[in-house]
């Protein structure tokens, strides 16, 4: 693993690991029954990212291994090609489970904005509203954010198999791997993304638990 990718590689893991603290803080609930049922699918959402978390940062934590083994055969005289093209295969079967708790967590999201549309007939019930949709925009942003994320490991990993496409690495073309650390890059900047929408819910979280 070079420097560079290395790097990145940690700084991915931090990140990730600042969206999981910072996005799945509980509410309590009280006896205000529309208000109560709001909380209740909050909770809920939040569990739910608790859980895609923890299962996207195992999932990074392997691909990271991946990537050391992948530098240190690229650079040998005699790569293993079938360790790397196997490895390359979990690498998307993990990016598909990434791929299903983004859904599930977008159903989750969808539970939540139902909320949005119930009658709240005290002297708070504009605001109490508005933080609603603000949550429910705020998670709809890391959802999309943590795709995107997704989607350029997937560039990733496409652009690394590319790479080593032939067994000769003579033939090897460089521009897939530059490509490769560029989508390493975007999907950097899309975990930070979504590490602020994180925190953004957490802060209108605690909005709505005081208009209780």
């Amino acid at each position: 693993m070079t420097g560079r990718s290395r790097t990145l590689f940690l700084s991915l893991l931090f990140l990730l690991c600042l969206s999981c603290a910072a996005g799945c803080t509980s509410v309590r609930t009280s006896d205000t029954h529309n208000v109560t049922a709001a909380v209740l699918n909050y909770n809920t959402w939040a569990a739910q990212q608790q859980g895609f978390n923890r299962n996207v940062q195992g999932s990074i934590a392997e691909i990271g291994d991946h990537i050391t083994t992948y530098n240190r055969e690229i650079a040998s005289d005699q790569p293993d090609f079938a360790l790397l093209r196997a490895d390359i295969s979990k690498d998307r079967g993990l990016l598909d489970q990434w791929g299903s708790g983004i859904d599930s967590l977008t159903a989750a999201t969808a539970r939540f904005e139902s909320t949005t549309k119930l009658t709240y007939g005290d002297a708070s019930a504009v605001k109490t509203k508005a933080t609603l949709g603000m949550i429910t925009q705020y998670m709809k942003v890391y959802t999309t954010d943590m795709g995107n994320a997704r989607q350029h490991l997937i560039e990733y990993v496409n652009n690394e198999e590319t790479y080593i496409g032939t067994d000769d690495p003579d033939y090897w073309n460089d521009q897939y791997r530059q490509d490769a650390m560029q989508a390493k890059d975007q999907a950097l900047a899309a975990l930070a993304d979504a590490d602020v929408a994180s925190g953004n819910i957490t802060a209108q979280s605690k909005n709505l638990e005081n208009l209780q």
